[in-house]
């Protein structure tokens, strides 16, 4: 048990690295609005040519996106894959936020339709057993210990082998907040209960100016909010807002996505919805119809 669970906790981290970065979720955003050629996502995001030959060659690789020669010219176009699709759900997700997470003066979204009931598009995350609509409070750890074990050594793997690229781009609201391993990683760590500054360096292993830093995002884009609960040395308590709250089920999305695609025989996720006690599986549908969306039923529509 002990090496399937090290073989789980190496799944998602390889994960993370592929499709828990700010560029992968621009380029997947961009792919499943129907882009499909480098110069397209170039100019839909503004990556640079470098940082995108990088992230499309990581998705290509990594089975999420293949290429497709265009006739007899060098040129191919990208699409994807069966496994690349299953993040589908995940991107509904993060276009939903977006719209939640939107500021004056930021552009308008597009709008999505499900054409099956000919309604804005709206997700909404069920429970894969029963049907209910998944609640984070109905969502727990058959043992807490197991979900701060996984949250340590996740922590323990911070250095990843991808560094920050500098270039700006045409960023998402989303992408810029989440599209960050220490941010999902420090997330992660509020929905197990962890609240205070030293603790989540100790889980997380993190250097304190990067957590800092991150927690100072968090606050300025209001997904996090702070108390004192000491004034002499000042000393405080981060909690996650209704804003933050709403993350939890794209975060849930994409390690759910990483963990499906293992071709590995993996432990159970320790994961369960209390209200059926069933290991959980998050299934996103429309919230009109309650009916799961494919890509060729969601139409954007720009304002």
């Amino acid at each position: 048990m002990e090496n399937a669970y090290a073989a789980m906790l190496r799944t998602i981290i390889q994960g993370l690295d592929v499709v828990g970065d700010r560029w992968a979720l621009l380029i997947l955003r961009e792919a499943f609005y129907g882009c499909n050629r480098f110069e397209q996502f170039r100019q839909n995001t503004g990556i640079s040519r470098a940082t995108l030959t990088r992230r499309l060659n990581d998705l290509v690789d990594n089975d999420v996106l293949y290429k497709r020669p265009l006739g007899s010219s060098k040129r191919v176009e990208y699409n994807f894959t069966a496994r690349g699709l299953g993040l589908f759900g995940a991107s509904l997700l993060a276009q939903d936020l977006e719209n939640q997470w939107r500021e004056e003066g930021d552009p308008e979204s597009p709008v999505t339709v499900h054409t099956v009931c000919q309604q804005p598009f709206k997700p909404k995350a069920v429970c894969r057993h029963c049907r209910m609509e998944l609640k984070p409070e109905d969502i727990q750890w058959q043992r807490i210990e197991s979900g701060y074990s996984e949250l340590i050594e996740l922590g323990n793997s911070g250095n990843s082998r991808r560094t920050r690229d500098s270039h700006s781009g045409k960023s998402s609201r989303v992408a810029s907040l989440i599209g960050d391993r220490w941010t999902l990683l420090i997330l992660i760590a509020c929905f197990l209960g962890t609240t205070r500054f030293d603790d989540f360096g100790q889980q997380l292993n993190i250097a304190p100016g990067i957590l800092t830093e991150r927690l100072k995002s968090l606050m300025s884009a209001g997904l996090m909010s702070r108390e004192t609960y000491s004034s002499n040395p000042p000393r405080y308590e981060y909690t996650l807002t209704p804003k933050g709250h709403a993350s939890y089920t794209f975060v849930i999305a994409l390690r759910q996505w990483i963990l499906e695609g293992c071709r590995d025989e993996l432990p159970a996720a320790n994961m369960i919805h209390g209200p059926c006690e069933q290991p959980l599986k998050q299934e996103i549908v429309c919230g009109h119809c309650e009916q799961k969306p494919w890509p060729r039923d969601v139409v954007i529509k720009n304002n």
